[in-house]
């Protein structure tokens, strides 16, 4: 496993993040402990979640964070564990509404710590922007809410680059803590709307990747993987990927990113999932790619590549892949 150091006070990040929407709801508590389990004695520490998982299913508001806190409980091991939570909006119905509030926040946090059975956090992001609310406002909320959560360090998922820097440099101006982590669409592929299909999330652009790099974020990658379009394409060529899985990631520049992986792969006797995840946790841009997991194979798959060092070199060729 490799890890990003003097990240969070204290400990070691791992580059890889274990995303635990399902865990508790369409993952059962049984192999959800199993996962995790396996995931901690591979050596990672990073563990991604938020208040509002998994809503998407009655009664799930909540239980990914429940399932985590009570696992951490019964395993003795919080502090080895790097807990990244998110909070601010909810999805009823497949709406979504945002409240970044300093009441809503306050209250989210304090909910999420009690889920969680623990009294820090060491990463709380904004899982929505609300565009209505001025950032200044949000930046001065955010100082309030890292106090009541002791949280380590601050950041947003799913937020625009003009709002970001715009946050940053009032927080920078007036000597408050900036946001450090932002988590977005970011993988090898080149994006199409199909991928997620969620106008609420936003993906990796040259601008936004280019002010990134420049002023020290952490990314932290949901759809590292891609849905396994580029493993797929590996294994059976790129037309015998589902079409289910096509239809949302292939572009002339992804099907020639596949095709390279692919040889690539073959001669350098590598999983594709190495190249993969190492086009993240070896990025210019420090980076970590989260997954997402309901087997036990897939996550041995992704642990056995953990330690992978893809060269700078190659993940400058396969960026300029255009088909």
């Amino acid at each position: 496993m490799r890890y990003m150091e003097n990240r969070i006070p204290h400990k070691r990040l791992s580059r890889l993040g274990m995303g635990t929407a399902r865990f508790g709801t369409l993952v059962d508590e049984r192999l959800s402990f199993a996962l995790l389990d396996r995931f901690f004695d591979g050596g990672g520490t990073l563990l991604d979640t938020a208040r509002n998982y998994y809503e998407w299913v009655e009664n799930g508001r909540g239980k990914s964070e429940a399932c985590l806190g009570k696992w951490m409980e019964s395993r003795g091991n919080r502090a080895g564990i790097v807990l990244s939570t998110k909070g601010g909006v909810r999805n009823e119905g497949h709406t979504w509404f945002y409240d970044l509030s300093y009441a809503a926040l306050r209250q989210e946090i304090m909910e999420s710590m009690e889920a969680l059975r623990t009294d820090y956090l060491d990463i709380y992001l904004l899982h929505r922007d609300e565009p209505a609310r001025p950032v200044e406002e949000i930046v001065e909320t955010m100082q309030k809410v890292k106090e009541i959560g002791r949280v380590s360090v601050i950041g947003v998922a799913n937020w625009r680059e003009d709002r970001i820097k715009a946050a940053n440099r009032y927080a920078n101006e007036h000597g408050m803590e900036p946001f450090r982590f932002i988590q977005t669409w970011w993988s090898l592929a080149e994006y199409t709307d199909a991928m997620w299909n969620d106008a609420t999330t936003t993906h990796m652009t040259e601008a936004l990747y280019a002010y990134m790099r420049d002023n020290d974020f952490v990314g932290m990658a949901y759809t590292s993987q891609c849905k396994g379009y580029f493993q797929q394409a590996a294994r059976f060529g790129v037309d015998g990927v589902p079409e289910a899985i096509r239809a949302r990631i292939e572009t002339k520049a992804n099907r020639a990113k596949a095709q390279y992986i692919q040889r690539f792969s073959e001669r350098e006797g590598i999983s594709p999932t190495a190249f993969v995840t190492g086009y993240i946790t070896n990025n210019p841009l420090p980076g970590i790619a989260l997954f997402s997991t309901m087997n036990m194979a897939h996550l041995e798959e992704i642990l056995a590549c953990s330690d992978y060092v893809l060269d700078k070199e190659e993940i400058a060729t396969i960026d300029r892949c255009e088909g």
